[in-house]
């Protein structure tokens, strides 16, 4: 009985050794200080280039919004909702309002991570547009590289980048042009 005792008393030293050697250890970091989410607004201009219509500038009003998933690694994703006004209306003379739903890949260039120094991103998009007697769904492709500066809780965010939208037919006719825009992005983001 007691050569069972002994043997079992063995096995559970045995076995619970490693588990206190291993609650010794320094615990993993979280991501970017345990935020889950990255929150942010911005607001854009940029020049864009119609195919057979006039060049111009176009803002990114009243806001852009963005929801990133925080990642211990450099690659991480965000999702888009950009709102456009342009006044001027790519040729048309009426203004256009556009909607753009998206979605982004954020790749962090500096061992600071996905909370501070510089990034490059890319990503996809729908075009959902409006000038009122013609409306129509098309997408777009879009690069930049930008740059986050720590403010307390939070970063300012710039992006200098370029973006790609397909044109967009109803029965044929093209409503709106291939559009080719280079622009810039300024905005804050939020960690929760």
């Amino acid at each position: 009985m007691r050569k069972l005792i002994g043997g079992m008393a063995a096995v559970a030293v045995l076995i619970t050794v490693p588990a206190l050697a291993d609650g010794q250890r320094r615990p993993a970091p979280r991501p970017a200080g345990g935020a889950k989410h990255e929150f942010g607004v911005d607001v854009g201009l940029g020049y864009y280039d119609p195919d057979g219509g006039q060049a111009g500038f176009v803002i990114a009003s009243p806001l852009d919004i963005r929801v990133g998933f925080v990642s211990a690694k450099k690659l991480q994703w965000e999702g888009r909702l950009v709102f456009q006004i342009d006044s001027k209306g790519v040729g048309t003379g009426q203004g256009i309002h556009n909607i753009s739903p998206g979605v982004n890949a954020v790749y962090a260039m500096t061992p600071g991570g996905n909370r501070n120094g510089m990034y490059l991103t890319g990503g996809a998009g729908l075009n959902l547009r409006d000038i009122g007697v013609a409306s129509g769904t098309g997408f777009s492709l879009n690069g930049a590289v930008g740059w986050r500066k720590p403010y307390g809780n939070s970063a300012f965010r710039y992006e200098v980048g370029i973006k790609w939208d397909s044109q967009i037919k109803d029965n044929g006719v093209v409503f709106f042009p291939r559009i080719l825009t280079i622009g810039g992005r300024v905005g804050i983001s939020f960690w929760h």
